[in-house]
């Protein structure tokens, strides 16, 4: 098993941070009980007006799941229109089918773990 670690950079406007923080409380809540999940936080810097989502799974297996969640594609679609540009990385190996999944996001870039396996 390999461990996935996304990294995702966001640009929040200030009129928007509520509505971020509203949704990112309804994630955490909705992930909370799903097998798999090792790290899932959200952090939010006012001085560069950038959120921080951070997530570990065990398994591209449990990541997955996690994105064929109910509600999780609704939860996207309104994280995506309250945001400005993206940054997102996926850090480890995942599987080909979950590499492809994750192609679908703009401008996700994946890498390969360098030595601590």
């Amino acid at each position: 098993m390999e461990k996935i670690t996304i990294l995702a950079r966001m640009s929040v406007e200030p009129d928007k941070v509520a509505e971020v923080e509203a949704l990112a409380q309804r994630a955490c809540r909705a992930v909370a009980d799903q097998p798999g999940t090792l790290v899932y936080d959200w952090h939010y810097s006012d001085e560069y007006g950038t959120l921080i989502v951070l997530e570990t799974y065990t398994d591209s297996a449990a990541h997955i799941a996690h994105m064929q969640a109910e509600g999780h594609e609704e939860m996207m679609g309104s994280l995506m229109a309250l945001i400005g540009s993206i940054e997102f990385y996926v850090l480890g190996e995942p599987t080909a089918e979950h590499a492809e999944m994750l192609s679908a996001v703009p401008g996700a870039q994946f890498y390969s773990d360098l030595a601590c396996k």
